[in-house]
């Protein structure tokens, strides 16, 4: 599980049907399919995310993944490294 501290915020939208889910400044909403908040005494809280990917069922040996853009970057931000062929996009 990657790990590190950002900064979280979660709240409704003003004026609009639908949640707020910022990580770092960056609103996320659009590709969290679920978040758990964990407390414990004496550390930050534990945030984890549900992110939603597509999902292709193969039974080959070579496929291509589409993953949409907001998933895309909040993985790099997180820091996954995309392959090297699709490092720029």
């Amino acid at each position: 599980m990657i790990s590190h501290p950002y900064t979280l915020r979660i709240g409704r939208r003003d004026d609009k049907v639908g949640h707020v889910v910022e990580l770092d400044g960056h609103d996320i909403a659009n590709a969290v399919l679920g978040l758990t908040v964990t407390f414990k005494g004496g550390e930050p809280p534990l945030a984890t995310l549900d992110l939603v990917l597509d999902e292709i069922p193969t039974e080959t040996d070579e496929v291509r993944v589409h993953m949409p853009e907001a998933t895309r970057e909040l993985l790099v931000r997180l820091g996954w490294t995309p392959p090297a062929e699709e490092a720029t996009p």
